[in-house]
């Protein structure tokens, strides 16, 4: 009975991991959404966890939750513990030659439904025992703050906090209808962009700006074209295009569907071809990561490498 009672007075992993998030993300809203729970359960965690120590751990400044000593002193072992939990389980798995355990992914909308869904799904055909939520938003997520494991990017790193793995390389051309391209002219030098109707995406702060790079020389230049149309979405953006509304810079693997249908063409500038973007996985430089997310990566890398399955189409 003793013993009994001793082992219902030991914190859990899932109330050290409760207090660990609400003083990373200052209230227990955030925990929630870190740890993709209730925010009721992340209360219980913790009040759980203070009835076992006999002692309160948190106080409240405005909306944040703030440790006191005690608190304090509790995240800074729960810190160093729970990695080590972590560490011994993936070591066990990984020696016993599986991998278990979930992975929470964001990645972009049109390319994850068409070319991630079909690589995510392989992997985990060849890891039974491992869980993969894979959220397609074409916006970029705080990695951290939303519980993402990784995210698939394609586009530039402008966060120092995040660290990236180079997947394939994505090339983007400008795009117009046969429509368009009648009527308005097919632009022959960059400055003749200017004279034509642009359409942008809203989800990158360099969206108005169209960067080129010379053939020969490699030289860039920038281009900063006001939009006749917005979106944050790269298939509005091609039937905008499609439609006639203007020219679209799209990556080649979202248009070349279009191309060959004939519902588009390319709008070639001799000399100069836009500059290509990286498809990565970011993740968050203080963390590191767990076996089943290196060999996820791993996975989807292998997947695309060249030729890649756009580029196939083509041929």
């Amino acid at each position: 009975m003793f013993v009994l009672e001793l082992e219902t007075m030991q914190p859990t992993l899932e109330e050290l991991t409760a207090l660990v998030h609400i003083v990373d993300g200052g209230s227990a809203t955030a925990a929630a959404a870190r740890l993709r729970v209730a925010k009721s359960v992340i209360s219980k965690r913790v009040a759980s966890l203070e009835a076992k120590l006999a002692v309160s751990l948190l106080h409240r400044s405005g909306r944040r939750m703030i440790p006191n000593d005690a608190g304090l002193l509790a995240y800074e072992r729960a810190k160093v513990v729970l990695p080590q939990v972590d560490a011994l389980v993936e070591e066990v798995t990984v020696r016993a030659g599986a991998l278990r355990g979930p992975i929470h992914v964001s990645a972009p909308l049109s390319f994850g439904i068409r070319y991630l869904s079909p690589i995510v799904c392989k992997f985990m055909l060849m890891h039974p025992d491992v869980e993969v939520r894979l959220d397609l938003d074409d916006r970029y997520v705080d990695i951290g703050g939303r519980g993402y494991d990784l995210a698939i990017r394609i586009g530039r790193l402008d966060d120092s906090a995040l660290k990236a793995r180079r997947i394939a390389t994505s090339q983007r051309r400008i795009y117009g209808s046969p429509a368009y391209v009648q009527r308005e002219g097919r632009p022959r030098t960059l400055d003749d962009l200017g004279r034509h109707a642009c359409l942008a995406y809203a989800n990158e702060t360099y969206g108005h700006i169209w960067q080129f790079e010379q053939a020969r020389s490699r030289a860039i230049r920038s281009l900063t074209l006001p939009p006749r149309f917005v979106s944050n979405s790269g298939e509005a953006l091609r039937d905008a295009a499609v439609e006639g509304l203007g020219l679209a810079a799209l990556p080649t693997f979202l248009a070349h569907d279009e191309v060959r249908a004939g519902r588009l063409v390319e709008v070639r500038l001799p000399g100069w071809l836009m500059a290509p973007d990286t498809i990565q996985a970011v993740f968050l430089q203080s963390v590191a990561l767990p076996a089943r997310v290196r060999k996820f990566i791993d996975h989807i890398i292998a997947a695309l490498s060249p030729p890649l399955p756009w580029e196939e189409a083509d041929r």
